[in-house]
C-alpha cells in the first residue's frame, strides 16, 4: 500500500508546484486541461488550469491540480489522500473500512483495474483518492 499527497490549488498550482520542485527536487510533469480532448472547448483561461500535476523524486510523491470540487476548498485545508493499491482484495478492504460513517463520492468499480478512481470522504471529512497498481 502506498499513500501520496494530493493538494488542490485555485489557480496556482503551476507556480505551486514549480515552488516544491525547488524545494525537493525531481521531476514535474503537468497535465492542462486544454490537453484535454475536449479541452479546447474550454475558454483560453480555463484551458491554463492543471488538470493533473506530479513531482517525483526517490523519496517524494506529491500531486495536485487546480480543479476542486463544486463547493471549492478553503485555503490551506484542500487536500486528499491518494492511496495506490496492487492488491485488489486489499483495495477493496481498505475502501469499505475507510468508507463506514463516511460518505463514498466515487465508488469502487470492475474498472479501477483499468484506470478508474473510486473516492471517498471518511468520517473526519479527509478525502481519499483511490486507484489500483502504481501512481506515476
Amino acid at each position: 500500500m502506498a499513500i501520496y499527497p494530493f493538494l488542490t490549488f485555485n489557480g496556482n498550482c503551476s507556480e505551486a508546484m514549480h515552488f516544491y520542485q525547488s524545494c525537493f527536487g525531481g521531476q514535474l510533469h503537468f497535465t492542462y486541461l486544454g490537453d484535454t480532448p475536449d479541452g479546447k472547448q474550454f475558454p483560453r483561461e480555463i484551458r491554463r488550469l492543471v488538470l493533473h500535476a506530479s513531482l517525483v523524486s526517490e523519496h517524494v510523491r506529491l500531486f495536485a491540480s487546480d480543479l476542486g470540487g463544486d463547493e471549492g476548498g478553503a485555503i490551506g485545508s484542500a487536500i486528499s489522500l491518494w492511496i495506490s493499491i496492487t492488491a485488489p482484495e486489499q483495495l477493496k478492504s481498505v475502501f469499505t473500512r475507510l468508507a463506514q460513517k463516511g460518505e463514498v463520492t466515487a465508488p469502487l468499480s470492475p474498472d479501477i483495474l483499468k484506470g478508474q478512481w473510486a473516492t471517498l470522504t471518511d468520517r473526519y471529512a479527509v478525502q481519499w483518492i483511490f486507484s489500483a497498481g502504481s501512481a506515476s
